[in-house]
């Protein structure tokens, strides 16, 4: 499998960012959840490369499409690095964002490249943390009245099984809303739909491997992992980057933690 490497990894660690052929996992070779107890309760070091792909249909009917390129890192501590790049127009040198989460001392902190200022933000303990979205019933009908108008809600989630995605086995799931409204005789329907894959092994858990949307109002989107590599990534992607100033420390009181970010790390497998 060749090495797929994002421009932006040449603005900061190209070194570090990049995939090794040798680590990567093999097209052949399944990451599930077939595991020993051990790596049940470990955290698997990875690498993680996703693509980004948005079509947006204006009102002329005309699509526009745009890419976003997105490297995740996980160390053996917890560490998380997430670096981002957009696309550009005109021109113009992309533009990459970077934050790094350490769940050993609470705080975050994100930088952009190019650029010369780093924010360090302290994020709330684990303990204090308040879950984030909720947990769809299989099927959810809601109705409202509004003004002269009736609206239905219907959700459906469907599991979609397994499959294995870059050499990552994962499930997935899909949501299916559609929302009626009845202004007297007139009724009209929008029907969205999300799809989410993970990663069904243990040591990988909170790995997101595949996002798709489509919604009416806001285009589709989809998210799926291009490169993934099992190893520990190197220390230096989760430091400060040299030259930056920091100019800002607060309190990330509007900061909702992931699965991932909750759950404290395990110690490195020996």
């Amino acid at each position: 499998m060749g090495v797929r490497i994002s421009v932006f990894l040449i603005c900061f660690a190209a070194a570090a960012l990049t995939f090794p052929a040798s680590s990567q996992v093999s097209r052949n070779r399944v990451v599930s959840a077939q595991m020993g107890d051990a790596a049940h309760n470990a955290r698997l070091p990875y690498m993680a490369e996703f693509k980004t792909t948005q079509v947006r249909t204006l009102f002329d009917g005309t699509a526009m499409t745009s890419e976003t390129t997105e490297v995740d890192a996980i160390d053996s501590q917890g560490r998380r690095m997430t670096a981002t790049t957009a696309p550009t127009q005109g021109g113009q040198t992309p533009e990459t964002r970077f934050t790094v989460f350490d769940p050993m001392t609470h705080t975050r902190i994100s930088w952009a490249s190019p650029g010369k200022e780093v924010t360090v933000s302290a994020v709330p303990i684990p303990a204090a943390a308040q879950p984030c979205g909720a947990s769809w019933a299989s099927f959810t009908v809601i109705s409202r009245r509004t003004g002269k108008s009736v609206e239905s809600v219907k959700t459906k989630v469907e599991d979609l099984g397994t499959e294995t995605i870059e050499g990552v086995e994962a499930r997935g799931q899909r949501t299916t809303t559609t929302t009626t409204r009845k202004i007297k005789r007139h009724k009209e329907s929008q029907v969205n739909t999300f799809e989410l894959w993970k990663a069904v092994a243990p040591g990988l858990r909170g790995l997101q491997v595949r996002i798709a949307s489509d919604n009416p109002q806001q285009g589709k989107m989809r998210k799926e992992l291009v490169n993934f590599t099992q190893a520990e990534p190197d220390s230096s992607i989760f430091q400060l980057p040299p030259g930056y100033e920091i100019v800002n420390r607060k309190v990330a009181m509007d900061w909702c933690p992931s699965s991932d970010e909750v759950e404290p790390a395990a110690a490195p497998p020996q």
